[in-house]
């Protein structure tokens, strides 16, 4: 696609579409024809030619800052299974274009191992990083970017800008809400180490006296593959338990099958819980109960705190909470007396 496209669909002429993806000038149409002129870009897929936009910045003193926004998945494993990051991410980027730029790279930490890396465009000063990054994979990060935004479940101790929605307080409910129910033998699924939902887990199990032992908790990734092994080992141990909190979505529906396929039946025999509340968990047999997570509103507010920091609008770093919300379906009950 080029620009003579994107200009047919907005009906504009090809120099006003020049303007406003350059970013070159404010004034450059009316807000009404921009939104027309970012509607038309994501409708096609249309992205700048890299190399004339580059040759057009060497020769201008007065361009001092990129329009172009990178994208970085911390979350090498699962950010391409889990829809999470998805919706995350088509979220930020169509507020990223709302505001006048470009999400024009995307990056998982399997690139910080090779050598591309270092061949990044320069140019590009500013990071969206979706998912936790450990404090060595945030380093080589600030050393390649001005600005940077962190978006996921987890509160960072990091001096950044953040948004967040507290996993912890997602797992940390749902073990108060299947104790309410009257579950006292309750599993968990997912990662540990480092992963505060696990830690809001442990928190609700020592504020409730349950003392399960360490054998309640099954280390797993946060995949479909990862909840159904995850809970074929459970039962091997031949545990009794009568509920699983998986810490995402992805781990409970592995589960669920799982579970099935022993012929446990959800929830008369276990109760199981996950956590995002992704669409497709609505559509399976018995509908998932889930922590809501406002996920396109937190990939709208990461774009527009990027921007904010980036036109210089704060200097310190912010962050920003969105709590999550249980909702009840049909994989939760009272457990069998």
């Amino acid at each position: 696609m080029t620009i003579k496209d994107v200009a047919r669909v907005a009906g504009v002429s090809p120099s006003t579409v020049s303007r406003v993806v350059n970013g070159n000038e404010t004034s450059a149409a009316s807000a009404e024809t921009q939104k027309k002129i970012w509607a038309a870009v994501r409708e096609l897929c249309y992205t700048p030619n890299q190399n004339a936009r580059s040759l057009k910045r060497s020769q201008s003193t007065s361009h001092s800052s990129s329009k172009e926004i990178a994208c970085f998945h911390a979350r090498m494993i699962d950010a391409h299974l889990d829809p999470f990051f998805s919706i995350l991410m088509n979220a930020a980027e169509h507020a990223i274009f709302d505001l006048g730029y470009i999400l024009r790279y995307q990056y998982s930490a399997a690139n910080l191992q090779s050598a591309g890396w270092q061949a990044l465009d320069p140019s590009v000063e500013s990071l969206l990083v979706l998912g936790r990054p450990d404090a060595s994979t945030l380093n080589v990060l600030q050393a390649q970017y001005r600005h940077i935004v962190y978006v996921g479940l987890q509160n960072l101790p990091f001096d950044i800008d953040q948004v967040v929605s507290r996993g912890c307080r997602a797992t940390e409910n749902s073990v108060h809400y299947l104790y309410n129910l009257g579950h006292r033998r309750i599993c968990y699924m997912g990662e540990t180490a480092n992963e505060q939902r696990f830690q809001g887990y442990l928190r609700a199990v020592r504020d409730l006296n349950l003392n399960l032992p360490d054998d309640y908790v099954i280390e797993t990734m946060f995949t479909p593959t990862g909840g159904y092994d995850a809970t074929q080992k459970l039962l091997a141990q031949g545990l009794d338990f009568t509920a699983i909190l998986c810490a995402n979505d992805m781990t409970a529906i592995g589960a669920l099958k799982a579970l099935k396929e022993h012929r446990f039946k959800v929830p008369q025999g276990v109760s199981l819980i996950g956590v995002n509340d992704m669409e497709t968990v609505r559509y399976l047999s018995p509908m998932l109960t889930s922590n809501h997570i406002p996920i396109e509103e937190m990939g709208h507010a990461a774009a527009k705190l990027l921007v904010d920091r980036i036109e210089g609008g704060h200097k310190q770093p912010v962050k920003l909470f969105f709590p999550s919300q249980l909702i009840c379906r049909e994989s939760c009950a009272p457990p069998k007396k």
